[in-house]
């Protein structure tokens, strides 16, 4: 690959990214790299828990980290924190 013309990102909602912010330091990264003409896209995924006590998977709403089936606060986080390149495109 000789130039890079578009790059799709996957990246968690609780890494807190303001996507124009993202934008800005992407055009400013790629200047003078394979990367100059390159788009940037991103997809954002819902941050996802699982609770340790009754097992029900759940969409974390606000930072609540709340298991909507028992109430319990014992919880790991499945999705959300993702920050990948998902594909590229290029010549």
């Amino acid at each position: 690959m000789s130039r890079v013309t578009r790059v799709h990102l996957k990246i968690g909602n609780l890494r807190q990214i303001v996507p124009e912010m993202f934008q800005f330091a992407f055009d400013t990264a790629k200047k003078g790299t394979i990367a100059e003409s390159a788009s940037v896209s991103m997809t954002f995924v819902p941050a996802k828990a699982v609770c340790r006590t009754c097992g029900r998977e759940f969409i974390v709403e606000d930072n609540f980290f709340i298991c909507e089936g028992c109430s319990g606060i014992d919880v790991d986080v499945i999705e959300g924190k993702e920050l990948l390149i998902d594909t590229m495109e290029g010549e």
